[in-house]
């Protein structure tokens, strides 16, 4: 058990803080010691949180007002263990939010927030844990229309420190302000639902071909699938070391790819003639979908569960690429190999860490299975 500890601390078992395992059997547990062994990263858990998405908006309860009609999209991940990223895409919202200068001093005038309450009904107050920060993370949190006079506007990953978890978010209602702080809108947040046994992970980074920088990423990054066909969805969670630490600290708007964590194309870590750009279906998806997944350091460490990122390819389609994390000018820094089931060449290359404690590992196998 010390080695498999050890093991753990080492980054070849997924640790993030996000993954919460029901009690396994002594079957299941013999499996994955045994699948450590071989090399592969099993899925330890069937209920690592997955991000949350508000299904549909609806009028809040007893507004009569014009903009009964409030509707769009809104996702929610997780950033560093404290903090939640939001994207969130809105029709028909209040045309009077175009101008920050028409909300100074109003209290939620033209908020987007997530609330204590898991009705509309019942909505309450903003929901973050004051046991970590007195101050009230939402009170700031905007959005703001075009001043051409169009009524949509998006949010693309506004980080809110919450104190708190996705799984602490799930089932709270998300509500809609207009320009005088009234609530407009709402809808509640749903855990969106992982396909099963489309998980993939990668355990082993490498520096980037030509890289000379002193970044060496360590970590494991998991693979999961929702969704098909079109909406075909990759949800990234992960936990790095060794990452770039001003990520976080200092402004990258406009910069291409800066501290990004994506899926390229090409399978080969060694050769960055073959790893080409970000993988998805260029023919289906009209706009790059890695464009705004990022990381963010925290005390040494970047973790987190992105959104999901439609790509219209499937965990088979995904097998066998490559994992590449950039820095914060959006360089590349590092490449992980995605392992394909489908192939012996990439799962079976343990290293020989691993290896050196395969017999520790069986005899605890062995006793597992008395």
């Amino acid at each position: 058990l010390a080695q498999v500890a050890w093991l753990k601390h080492k980054g070849h078992i997924p640790r993030s803080p996000w993954i919460r395992c029901s009690p396994m059997s002594r079957a299941a547990m013999l499996r994955a010691v045994l699948l450590v062994g071989s090399g592969i990263i099993p899925c330890f858990c069937n209920d690592v949180q997955a991000p949350l998405y508000v299904e549909a908006f609806q009028p809040y309860p007893g507004y009569v007002g014009s903009l009964s009609g409030v509707a769009g999209t809104f996702q929610l991940g997780q950033d560093g263990a404290h903090a939640q990223t939001l994207f969130f895409d809105l029709a028909k919202a209040d045309p009077k939010c175009d101008n920050p200068t028409n909300v100074v001093g109003v209290a939620n005038g033209c908020g987007i927030h997530i609330h204590e309450g898991t009705s509309c009904e019942d909505a309450g107050d903003h929901y973050w844990s004051s046991s970590f920060t007195v101050d009230d993370p939402w009170a700031p949190v905007r959005y703001m229309v075009p001043s051409s006079g169009a009524n949509t506007t998006g949010g693309r990953k506004v980080r809110v420190v919450t104190g708190t978890s996705l799984g602490d978010m799930v089932g709270r209602a998300v509500v809609v302000h207009d320009s005088a702080g009234s609530r407009i809108a709402c809808g509640l947040l749903k855990r969106s639902a992982f396909t099963s046994g489309k998980q993939l992970a990668v355990s082993n980074f490498t520096k980037y071909p030509a890289y000379e920088g002193d970044l060496v990423v360590a970590g494991v990054v998991s693979i999961d699938l929702i969704g098909t066909g079109a909406e075909a969805s990759q949800v990234l969670t992960f936990n790095l070391t060794g990452i770039d630490p001003t990520c976080g600290a200092t402004s990258i708007s406009g910069v291409a790819n800066a501290c990004g964590i994506h899926v390229h194309v090409g399978g080969q870590c060694g050769n960055a003639d073959t790893i080409g750009g970000h993988y998805y279906d260029q023919e289906a998806i009209a706009s790059d979908p890695w464009t705004p997944i990022t990381y963010t350091v925290t005390g040494g460490e970047a973790s987190g569960v992105t959104i999901k990122v439609v790509t219209g390819v499937t965990s088979e389609d995904v097998a066998g690429r490559t994992v590449i994390v950039h820095d914060a000018s959006g360089a590349r820094i590092a490449c992980g190999a995605i392992p394909d089931p489908r192939s012996q060449s990439v799962v079976t290359s343990a290293s020989s860490v691993t290896f050196a404690f395969l017999p520790l590992l069986f005899a605890l196998g062995m006793t597992l299975l008395r």
